[in-house]
Parts: C-alpha cells; structure tokens; sequence
C-alpha cells in the first residue's frame, strides 16, 4: 500500500464520526425510554418503549449502512 492511501485510510468522514458519537449517545444515555409511560403511551398500538427499541436499532443499522457506503465511495472499503 503507498503511503498516500495510508495516510488517507485513516482519515474518516467528519459526519460519520458524529453520527456514531450520537449512536452512543442515543444507546448508552440515561434511558430516555423510561420518561415514556410504556403502559399509556401507544404508537401504532405498540408501547412507545418498544418503538424507542426498534427506532434506536434502526439508527445504529444506518449508521453502519452509510460508513460502509461512504468508505466503499471514497475506495477505502476492501
């Protein structure tokens, strides 16, 4: 590997690490989930506490999506 593409695999896109940093910030905050009565809130006749579930999921899933598709984008995917 020349050293012009090590020193660019390094280097990631500004936007993906914020995005991961709010990954964990989503995932690993005080359950913000609590705040929500799972007993009387419903969304589509789930308890909002299982929707916060499936939403953080699908968050991280796309985070990871678009890292890869930006990597593979700039070349730096293998």
């Amino acid at each position: 590997m020349s050293d012009d593409r090590k020193a660019n695999s390094n280097k990631h896109a500004p936007w993906i690490i914020g995005w991961f940093i709010l990954d964990a910030v989503v995932a690993l905050a005080p359950p913000i989930y609590w705040a929500v009565d799972g007993d009387r809130t419903a969304v589509f006749g789930l308890p909002a506490v299982v929707i916060y579930f499936i939403a953080v999921a699908v968050f991280i899933t796309a985070s990871i999506v678009a890292a890869y598709l930006a990597e593979a984008h700039s070349g730096e995917a293998g």
